[in-house]
């Protein structure tokens, strides 16, 4: 109600003592209910004056529409408090309003009233820099009609808490297969030792590998490095030995291998070329040097093969019927209604999701893991929910990584991975197309992810044939790199609000 709030005293200021807190909107009798509160002190005064300001109201709303007003005096609870706080920190910082956590702001109500808000450090200091202090009491004294203390203070992290979240065992994504009876293993003949026995058995779909662990993998080599280093425990300076790097392919998928023979087997890597099949055994762990969740593939032994003829069997892999670790929130805005904001049609009436990332880099040619998803789904040019999730990263972030994102340790502790909140983002914008500003760059972040989990691609938009880009640039939040602000900001520009 901000919005009709200003519009009402830009009318006349003789009221000063009453706020319109909702609306309730009867469309089928065209009747309009007004919720107020005023000033105890003044209840005399609004009791005189309650058809005027009644008349002054309905200025404000079509003429068609039958208005009523109930009103009573003001007397906040400690929700109400926390609402008109966080609306004040959205609407002027949101560095501040992304770094609030609600176990650590207390309220009291009745005598001596109070707010307090803990923040980290960095950000308390930027808030008491900014006096985003002084200016939230103003905002909640004249939202309220309250004289209330406000307190902002920084707060210290209990590392030793945070150490055991992070090292704690991670929920793993459940799934179930669409033709679970076909199998996923390919099995190919003619094996040649290279590098220890011959490697007996079947290997695992390159596609299915999505997590770390011991595996055995089938595929073609391609882009073949062999790299020199000298060992540790070098005799000499001059003491090199070799490495290779390369990429192997079974048609399920592509990952990134390498291979460090002993010093006595560095023959083997002769029969590392480019088009070699081969069958190897080995650990799938994380790429620490790229940082971006992938994994990467080290043999401990590899075996020439003859090329497997199989055709690959399309098993699609389903999420859960339930959200596992994110729920959507309902979007509820009285700006978005044309009786109150008397705002122009949306520019598409499309069904959207706009989504917003946030990664672990600042670059955009290696944007590292991801570990931010918000979104805003539009109904017929409406926001109607909204979908956030911070992503704890599989590689741990430098700590100069994660104050440039405005986060601290604590913040990511605890939080699910990639491999659980996509299957739930999955859910949350199937049956929409999905659009983001600029797309490209975004869908190049995400689209490994979904190959991962086996996840199809949805329809994509190009979000500036609905809005231009100068409108986006503007838009954008300036002071955090978060995504819900952004995804948000975008979906307005939309929304036409």
């Amino acid at each position: 109600m901000t919005d009709f709030n200003d519009k009402f005293m830009a009318l006349t200021d003789e009221f000063p003592y009453i706020r319109f807190v909702s609306a309730k909107i009867d469309a089928d009798r065209l009747k309009v209910t007004l919720a107020a509160v005023y000033k105890k002190s003044r209840e005399k005064d609004f009791t005189e004056n309650k058809n005027r300001i009644l008349a002054q109201a309905a200025k404000l709303l079509p003429p068609s529409a039958r208005i009523e007003l109930s009103a009573s005096p003001s007397v906040f609870t400690s929700g109400e408090v926390m609402r008109c706080a966080l609306d004040y920190l959205h609407r002027e910082s949101a560095y501040v309003f992304a770094a609030v956590a609600k176990e650590n702001v207390v309220i009291q109500t009745g005598d001596d009233p109070f707010i307090s808000i803990g923040l980290p450090a960095d950000v308390a200091e930027y808030a008491h820099a900014e006096n985003i202090d002084s200016g939230l009491k103003k905002y909640i004294d004249a939202h309220l009609f309250s004289d209330i203390t406000v307190r902002i203070t920084a707060r210290e992290e209990d590392m030793e808490a945070v150490r055991k979240v992070l090292t704690a065992s991670t929920h793993r994504p459940k799934f179930s297969y669409e033709r679970p009876e076909e199998g996923r293993r390919i099995n190919p003949a003619g094996r040649t030792p290279y590098y220890g026995e011959a490697i007996e058995g079947s290997a695992q779909y390159i596609c299915d590998c999505i997590e770390p662990g011991y595996t055995t993998l089938y595929g073609t080599m391609s882009d073949v490095k062999i790299h020199e280093y000298t060992p540790k425990k070098a005799q000499s300076e001059d003491e090199k030995r070799k490495f290779a790097t390369f990429f192997l392919d079974d048609g399920t998928g592509k990952i990134r291998c390498v291979f460090f023979p002993g010093a006595k087997s560095q023959g083997a890597l002769k029969y590392f070329i480019d088009g070699a099949t081969v069958i190897a055994e080995g650990k799938l762990d994380y790429d620490e040097r790229l940082g971006d969740g992938s994994l990467q593939f080290r043999l401990t032994r590899i075996s020439g093969c003859e090329k497997a003829n199989y055709k690959v069997n399309n098993v699609v892999r389903l999420v859960d019927d339930r959200y596992v670790c994110v729920h959507p929130k309902k979007y509820v805005a009285l700006s978005q209604s044309y009786l109150y904001s008397g705002r122009r049609a949306p520019l598409t009436k499309e069904p959207l999701v706009v989504f917003a990332l946030l990664t672990s880099s600042q670059s955009k040619y290696a944007p590292g893991e991801l570990i931010e998803i918000g979104a805003a789904k539009m109904v017929d040019g409406v926001i109607t929910e909204t979908f956030e999730s911070l992503i704890r990263p599989h590689v741990e972030m430098t700590e100069e990584a994660r104050l440039a994102a405005g986060l601290l340790a604590s913040d990511l502790a605890g939080k699910p991975t990639y491999e659980q909140v996509v299957p739930d983002f999955y859910k949350f914008f199937d049956g929409y197309t999905l659009t983001a500003f600029p797309i490209d760059w975004n869908i190049n972040v995400l689209r490994p992810c979904f190959d991962k989990l086996h996840i199809p691609m949805p329809p994509l938009a190009e979000i500036t044939k609905y809005a231009d880009a100068s409108l986006l640039r503007a838009a954008r939040p300036k002071n955090t790199r978060r995504a819900m602000p952004a995804a948000e900001a975008y979906a307005k520009i939309l929304a036409n609000i």
